[in-house]
């Protein structure tokens, strides 16, 4: 069975980029070895430190806390983020979320390789661990 280091998951509004403004739930996965000085969630890092959730755990959160129906009609994001969330194989969650209805969008240095299948990806390189081609 999958499970990911889950740090946080909430229900609010995406408040930066293309999405601004949008409901989204947001799932911060826990592990980083990127190590910006200037992180906001330093306690994102240590993977080892947060509670492993299994992929259907994770979904059965999301839907439990978010509306049935979105008023433009249009699905729910949910945004992973972290920490470093490609640190982690995201193939089976992003198939899970997409599956039960939801849009998926990840916040990424892009320092790891891609797994998933994405909506949307917002790329944030960092000069202490360059991207990926």
């Amino acid at each position: 069975m999958i499970s990911l280091p889950v740090m946080e998951h909430f229900y609010t509004l995406q408040g930066e980029g293309f999405h601004q403004g949008r409901a989204a739930y947001f799932i911060r996965l826990g592990g980083c070895d990127v190590g910006c000085v200037w992180c906001d969630v330093k306690e994102s890092w240590d993977a080892s430190i947060h509670p492993k959730r299994s992929i259907k755990e994770i979904v059965e959160d999301v839907i439990k806390n978010t509306p049935a129906s979105n008023k433009s009609g249009s699905a729910i994001l949910v945004v992973i983020t972290g920490g470093e969330p490609l640190m982690h194989q995201l193939d089976a969650l992003t198939h899970a979320l997409q599956q039960a209805g939801f849009e998926t969008n990840i916040e990424t240095s892009g320092a790891h390789p891609l797994s998933g299948s994405w909506n949307w990806i917002c790329l944030s390189p960092k000069k202490f661990k360059a991207p990926l081609p």
